[in-house]
C-alpha cells in the first residue's frame, strides 16, 4: 500500500508539472478581443535603437489587420507599399495568414506552417506594441524588432 501511495504522489507531481508559462486568462481573454481591427505601423525598434515608420508620401499607410468575424475567422492581413524602381506608384504587396492567440503570443500560420510569432506587449484602444524575433536584414542572426501601431481603417472593415 506504502508503495502505491508513493507511485501515485510520483505520478501526481509529474502531471501537475505545466510546461508551458501561467498566463492570466482575463489577460488573453482581453487580447483576443482588443487586437481585434486595423492598426498602421507608428514607429519600429530594431534592437532598441527606436524609429518613426516610414510611410509612403502620397499612398495608402502600410497597416494591418486582425479578423476574428463571420468569414474571416482567425485572419490576419497585412499591406505594405512597395517602393521598387519597377513597380506603379503606391503598388502594394499583401499578407494573408491565420492566426492564434496563446497567452500574450499571437502565432502567424500559412495553412498549416508555423510562420511568425508576435508577443503582445501593450494593447490599448490607441494603441498596439508588439515584439517579433527575426532575421529580416537576412544576415544570419535574428533582430529582436517591436512595432507599434495605432487605428487606421482605410477600407471602414471595423467602424
Amino acid at each position: 500500500m506504502k508503495k502505491l501511495l508513493v507511485l501515485f504522489l510520483v505520478f501526481s507531481l509529474a502531471c501537475s508539472k505545466d510546461e508551458t508559462p501561467s498566463f492570466d486568462t482575463d489577460q488573453e481573454a482581453y487580447f483576443l478581443e482588443a487586437i481585434i481591427g486595423s492598426w498602421s505601423y507608428e514607429t519600429v525598434s530594431v534592437d532598441g535603437d527606436l524609429f518613426q515608420y516610414p510611410h509612403t508620401d502620397g499612398c495608402e499607410k502600410d497597416f494591418f489587420q486582425f479578423y476574428n468575424q463571420e468569414g474571416k475567422f482567425f485572419e490576419f492581413e497585412e499591406q505594405v507599399i512597395l517602393n521598387c524602381e519597377s513597380c506603379a506608384e503606391c503598388a502594394t504587396s499583401s499578407t494573408n495568414l491565420n492566426w492564434e492567440l496563446r497567452g500574450d503570443i499571437i502565432d502567424m500560420y500559412f495553412g498549416e506552417q508555423l510562420i511568425l510569432q508576435y508577443r503582445i506587449i501593450e494593447v490599448t484602444e490607441n494603441k498596439f506594441s508588439y515584439s517579433v524575433n527575426a532575421d529580416l536584414d537576412n544576415n544570419g542572426e535574428d533582430e529582436t524588432y517591436e512595432y507599434t501601431g495605432v487605428p487606421y481603417d482605410p477600407f471602414g472593415d471595423f467602424n
